[in-house]
């Protein structure tokens, strides 16, 4: 059954309502706006529809956990029980979840932590707990860091204050890949329990200071602030931004003084002079971007890991407005480095560490459209 365009608005409005309410209420005075929303559910028997409006009541409660259900849950709850859609039997689980329901969240970290169940379950499940900041979660996140769930596991801990969380983190740090080891660094810096630990490592040199990328660098300064400069010491800017015709002119940062050049250059139609590059583990690369496009564009070269285009290409997206002022890079352990966004007649000079797994990485453009057709691959031995 197809929802009437009026009670679509209507809904649109409850939720839209809902939301704003979320940012300046707390606890039980949720309970008229989350009636109103679960009456316009009721009538509701478009699973679509019901999924969309379970994901934003979802959203809208993120980070909360042991509400009052309100009263028309009850009868709702057992209405979407009996759905077909898997999707909206999930999602009201995972509100279930938020209501108190520890039957239903105990189930669902059994799930979570058979490895014999389906991955995007399993994955949807984890996700549901961590919304709902589950107790029982953290002391079994070091269960999965070696298991298809290990990045989501790591980024698990950055939503929960558990002591132990820095030492199991730490302690496997050396066997992760490396979207596993940069998820690792941004876990550790979210906090500054976390962030402490993490500064140790770097004095320990359990973590080596190149692993740690500027945005976190800079983000770790305001934490801990002068404890991370006599550890960390200054930040250098891994790149510089010149005209064409003109060559960088700051100190090279070290190690890079003979390092290798690659230039990649821009040709008309969202495409590099270029659909491949090679390098060994461990190498240290000067990258040169000159953006001689023709057409104008502004464009950007990043490195990303394995696999990621989407992801990345997504997050570039999803920063919306903001990207503008970050040129649309987004700060995912999947992009390892990046240019800024280089404009016509400018090249930027990138100075980049190879990561020491080899694989078929990837470079890309990150602003909005131009990676579906403006990305290589950059191969590491």
């Amino acid at each position: 059954m197809k929802l009437p365009v009026h009670l679509l608005k209507r809904t649109c409005l409850l939720c839209a309502g809902f939301w704003f309410l979320c940012l300046h209420v707390h606890g039980n005075s949720l309970t008229p706006p989350l009636n109103q929303i679960f009456n316009s559910l009721k009538q509701i028997e478009d699973s679509a529809v019901q999924a969309s409006m379970l994901r934003g009541t979802l959203a809208g409660l993120s980070g909360k956990r042991d509400l009052s259900p309100p009263g028309s849950w009850k009868a709702l709850r057992g209405k979407l029980a009996r759905s077909k859609d898997p999707e909206v039997v999930k999602l009201a689980d995972q509100l279930s979840q938020i209501f108190g329901d520890l039957s239903v969240s105990e189930d669902a970290l059994k799930l979570v932590l058979n490895g014999e169940a389906n991955l995007d379950e399993r994955k949807g499940a984890l996700g549901g707990l961590v919304a709902m900041r589950f107790e029982e979660l953290p002391q079994n996140l070091k269960l999965l860091l070696g298991t298809d769930l290990q990045v989501d596991a790591i980024r698990a801990y950055s939503y929960f204050d558990y002591s132990e969380a820095p030492k199991e983190l730490i302690l496997e740090y050396e066997k992760f890949d490396t979207v596993a080891k940069r998820a690792t660094i941004d876990t550790l810096a979210s906090q500054k329990s976390y962030a402490r630990a993490l500064l140790e490592a770097l004095r320990t040199e359990k973590i080596a200071k190149e692993e740690i990328p500027n945005y976190t660098a800079r983000n770790l300064q305001k934490i801990l602030g002068g404890s991370f400069d006599k550890v960390y010491g200054k930040i250098v800017e891994m790149g510089e931004l010149s005209e064409i015709s003109k060559n960088p002119v700051k100190p090279v940062p070290h190690g890079f003084a003979d390092a290798r050049r690659i230039e990649v250059g821009v040709l008309p139609g969202l495409k590099f002079n270029t659909a491949r590059m090679e390098a060994k583990a461990g190498e240290r690369i000067v990258f040169v971007f000159p953006n001689d496009d023709s057409s104008g564009m502004m464009h950007n070269l990043a490195i990303i890991t394995p696999g990621s285009s989407q992801t990345v290409m997504d997050a570039a997206v999803a920063m919306g407005a903001a990207g503008l002022k970050k040129n649309f890079i987004p700060e995912i352990p999947e992009l390892l480095a990046s240019t800024p966004q280089v404009a016509q007649g400018m090249k930027y000079t990138l100075y980049f560490l190879v990561p020491e797994e080899p694989g078929d990485y990837h470079f890309i453009c990150t602003y909005p459209g131009h990676g579906l057709i403006m990305q290589g691959i950059f191969a590491v031995e």
